[in-house]
């Protein structure tokens, strides 16, 4: 995974949107935060591992075919959703937003740990790290933002999904959020 230019590409897309939202100067990172832990609720959600209440405990992976009119070169786009893998990228375009505020550049030290952690623990640990990066980050320790990432990657692949899967995702949702900027999202 190219994570220089996942970094990047969601750098161009935070600009435009500050840019066509008229938001120059304005501090996002506690909506960004906000946001990340919504979208990490969101794909829990779809994961459906927590429910202990339900019968219904498998995560949500199959959707249905979507068709829709490229606004650039106006041609279709089929793609088969997947509500867990989307729910996954939308919180990297969060993650990789809120360490583009903090300038993080330590592309290569992302690796699996190799613990035997269950998703649930996973996610347990996420929210966890969200609120140690947003408190560590206020004094500059990047090691902090390193675990979250390394955690959230771990988390992937925990939930089955390769690298290059998560990669594809990223950029058909990057694509479609600028596109939504097109159509006054």
């Amino acid at each position: 995974m190219d994570l220089k230019q996942l970094f990047e590409t969601q750098r161009k897309l935070d600009e435009r949107i500050v840019e066509e939202k008229g938001l120059q100067g304005k501090d996002l990172l506690a909506e960004k935060y906000l946001a990340l832990r919504t979208e990490l609720g969101e794909l829990a959600n779809e994961w459906r591992g927590f429910k202990f209440w339900s019968e219904d405990q498998k995560p949500r992976t199959k959707g249905s075919w979507v068709c829709y009119t490229g606004v650039e070169n106006g041609d279709f786009i089929n793609l088969y959703e997947n509500p867990l893998l989307e729910e996954y990228v939308d919180c990297l375009h969060f993650l990789l937003s809120i360490g583009n505020e903090y300038h993080f550049s330590v592309y290569t030290a992302l690796k699996p740990t190799g613990l035997d952690y269950t998703i649930l623990h996973q996610f347990n640990q996420l929210f966890n790290h969200v609120e140690s990066v947003k408190n560590c980050m206020s004094m500059g320790v990047l090691g902090s933002y390193e675990m979250l990432f390394n955690g959230f990657l771990n988390l992937g692949r925990l939930l089955g999904f390769t690298d290059e899967q998560i990669e594809q995702a990223y950029y058909d949702k990057n694509k479609t959020n600028h596109e939504r900027q097109y159509n006054g999202y």
